[in-house]
């Protein structure tokens, strides 16, 4: 089976020679280990580029089997560590910074006190897209995306995450507890947003209301939105979760509209989980009430 987890690290990363760090072995070693699969199944795989490496035609229809043949294994050996009084295994979790940040560490922590000897992998992304990706092609086994992008998924909703307008302290509107877009869009010639991926619900909202929000900057993370907001580059809607309990020396306030987003928990097929992401997949579910 270790064919199988050394050909999804290389997809995962897009390289034989991070594929061959990460798993610390040499670049000839997974080199030889694509070429016996390749051998033995008949059919080229992987096609090498300038631009890196991407899965053949042939590729593409063996990946998702491969992919369920290590989880099955996985699976397998999680059962036979349990028949032996264990409970083992690895979830891989894709979160954005508010998720990570908020809600894993207590769902983790809780999750932990019953299963002591389950490992977690966290992909920590700035934007919903990237999490999207890591789902698909398996790189992570449950992702914390928006409600919105999950059309081809598993899901279930978890929570409602509500966007806040951030200010530097001078800003004409720093002082209001609510401020509506066209307001802030008619003191501010900046709007500083992540990318398309986890703000179209911002632009929407403008266009709602027949504004052209005219976004200038666009930043991939979330703190380093909010360091630009404090100096006085422009001003930006972020997660509430974010600001929280932030040390930037930013003001908030509510947007009238409301912008806010539905984030859910998704995953490609219940049937290809681990047991031990199936397990945690149940817990989320049965703490989603909490999440604050």
């Amino acid at each position: 089976m270790n064919r199988f987890a050394v050909f999804q690290k290389i997809i995962e990363t897009g390289s034989f020679t991070r594929a061959a760090h990460e798993l610390g072995y040499t670049q000839s070693s997974v080199s030889q280990t694509v070429a016996s699969l390749e051998t033995e199944f008949n059919v080229r795989l992987l096609q090498r580029s300038r631009r890196g490496i991407k899965l053949t035609p042939a590729g593409q229809k063996l990946y998702p089997e491969f992919q369920q043949l290590l989880r099955q294994y996985e699976t397998t050996h999680t059962i036979a560590d349990q028949i032996n009084g264990l409970e083992t295994g690895t979830v891989r979790i894709g979160a954005s910074n508010s998720t990570s940040r908020y809600w894993l560490p207590g769902l983790i922590k809780g999750f932990e006190a019953q299963h002591p000897h389950v490992h977690f992998t966290l992909y920590q992304q700035g934007d919903y897209d990237e999490i999207l990706a890591d789902i698909k092609r398996g790189k992570v086994d449950l992702g914390f995306i928006k409600q919105t992008l999950t059309q081809g998924l598993f899901t279930t909703p978890l929570k409602r995450e509500r966007l806040v307008a951030v200010m530097d302290p001078d800003h004409p509107l720093a002082d209001q507890e609510v401020v509506s877009l066209a307001d802030l869009k008619a003191h501010s010639n900046n709007i500083i947003l992540i990318p398309e991926g986890s703000h179209s619900d911002v632009r929407a909202a403008f266009e709602k209301i027949g504004i052209n929000p005219e976004i200038k900057d666009q930043i991939q993370d979330d703190y380093t939105v909010m360091a630009m907001v404090e100096a006085g580059l422009g001003v930006s809607l972020v997660s509430e979760l974010m600001v929280g309990n932030s040390d930037f020396n930013i003001k908030t306030a509510h947007t009238e509209p409301e912008v806010a987003q539905d984030i859910d928990i998704a995953y490609q097929n219940p049937a290809g989980l681990s047991l031990a992401s199936t397990h945690f997949l149940k817990y989320v579910i049965s703490q989603r009430e909490q999440l604050d």
